[in-house]
């Protein structure tokens, strides 16, 4: 049923948003420039030796933009991730783990709304991007490989803390998934240079702000839910 409800929600939005008729909807989509991209993300963390080292995580993503004029246009962006992670209980959060450590294995969909403002100082030579927007990290919650929901869950491999793994994975989700830690606007840059008739290569510097840390009253280090990314594109026009 779930499914089904998805599935109608989308259609639901594709033709309140799409133009009608034909001719229309070529126009709408002619409007369009498409890109994909490979990034390298850096998921800040400041937890001692209860959680492992920064994640630094490749991830595969794409998008489309919506050209308004030279200077303006609208993009919709969608960046996906991969990592293990454990709840620790003496810091009551979800934090990145080592493989020995997993309880789960999240699955991140980063998607992201945005102006983005076109800079061509040099004409056709590059066009500079500058930008900032809304993104919303949709976090899916799977059980670790190679692992069991009633394994008993430890904090550091010997220390059982009275759980189960599939209990910590729960705790995961709901981390996650409560007060509003999905919410991360963002800023970036980015350069593109013309390569082919309608192909141009760049790449992409972009900062994510934790901002439901102003409300969910954690006592977190400072840098704790910052990240970074670095990502090279091909944009086709």
């Amino acid at each position: 049923m779930t499914s089904r409800r998805f599935t109608a929600a989308i259609l639901i939005l594709l033709f309140a948003v799409l133009p009608l008729s034909g001719q229309g909807a070529k126009s709408f989509f002619g409007a369009l420039e498409w890109s994909a991209r490979f990034n390298v993300l850096f998921f800040l963390e400041d937890n001692g030796n209860k959680s492992a080292p920064m994640p630094i995580l490749p991830s595969l993503g794409g998008g489309a933009s919506f050209t308004v004029s030279d200077l303006l246009a609208f993009e919709a962006s969608l960046d996906i991730y991969g990592t293990t992670y454990d709840y620790e209980y003496s810091l009551k959060r979800a934090v990145p783990s080592n493989d020995e450590f997993r309880s789960a294995f999240v699955v991140g969909y980063i998607l992201g709304f945005q102006p983005v403002f076109r800079f061509r100082p040099k004409e056709d030579k590059f066009t500079i991007r500058a930008y900032g927007g809304l993104s919303l990290d949709l976090r899916l919650i799977f059980r670790a490989y190679g692992i069991k929901d009633s394994e008993g869950h430890t904090n550091d491999g010997t220390n059982y803390t009275g759980y189960t793994v599939g209990e910590a994975r729960k705790e995961i989700a709901s981390y996650f998934w409560g007060n509003g830690r999905f919410i991360f606007p963002f800023i970036g840059g980015g350069m593109d240079f013309p390569v082919l008739e309608g192909v141009q290569l760049g790449f992409d510097l972009r900062l994510w702000l934790p901002v439901w840390r102003i409300w969910s009253g954690e006592n977190l280090p400072f840098r704790e839910g910052f990240r970074f990314g670095l990502g090279f594109r091909v944009t086709f026009a």
